[in-house]
């Protein structure tokens, strides 16, 4: 099993933790993992994108629509990202609105690309833990039940890796988006 996976979002939303998180769940799984992380000028709120590989690679760097899997903890990133999406991907976006612009729908239903847009930062805000949206988002993805990103593994993951005090929100969080997913399919 291979997972080549993006993670993009913009400096201070969480979007290393995520894929810390999701790193650790493949690990926990028995399997390899790596990631390379490019975030420049992240803590002035730019561009921070994080490439997970899940299994037996030799590098960390994904190419141009070799993706199989987009977090994109913002939607400004996500058009800026979607290059890296192969035929068939699966794209999951932070966003409020309910619908993506009618060009690029048609691309990604051209290209066979599911996705599902979650509002991870109302999620995330309702639950008190605005900082959190990425514990949604990560909730949305483990509906798929892509192995090794289930539920009880990531939930397990979270638990070992954020601190006590805010850990309950999260979990909460993460729940939510789970749910959001599972009604928007």
């Amino acid at each position: 099993m291979k997972h080549e996976i993006i993670c993009a979002g913009i400096g201070g939303r969480g979007v290393l933790l995520a894929s810390t998180i999701l790193i650790e769940a493949a690990i926990k799984s028995g399997m390899k993992a790596m990631a390379s992380d490019e975030y420049g000028m992240s803590q002035r709120g730019g561009s921070v994108v994080s490439l997970v590989k899940v299994g037996d690679y030799a590098s960390p760097f994904i190419g141009r629509e070799n993706g199989d899997i987009l977090l994109a903890f913002e939607e400004s990133e996500f058009y800026k990202t979607l290059f890296f999406l192969k035929r068939g991907g699966l794209a999951l976006v932070n966003t409020r609105s309910a619908m993506l612009v009618t060009s690029i729908d048609v691309v990604l239903k051209a290209r066979k690309i599911p996705y599902r847009l979650i509002d991870a930062d109302g999620i995330a805000r309702n639950e008190g833990m605005f900082q959190s949206a990425n514990m949604a988002l990560l909730g949305a993805f483990s509906s798929f039940g892509i192995e090794p990103f289930t539920r009880d593994v990531l939930e397990a993951t979270i638990r070992s890796r954020v601190p006590e005090k805010f850990l309950a929100k999260n979990l909460s969080v993460f729940g939510k988006g789970f749910e959001a997913a599972r009604i928007n399919t």
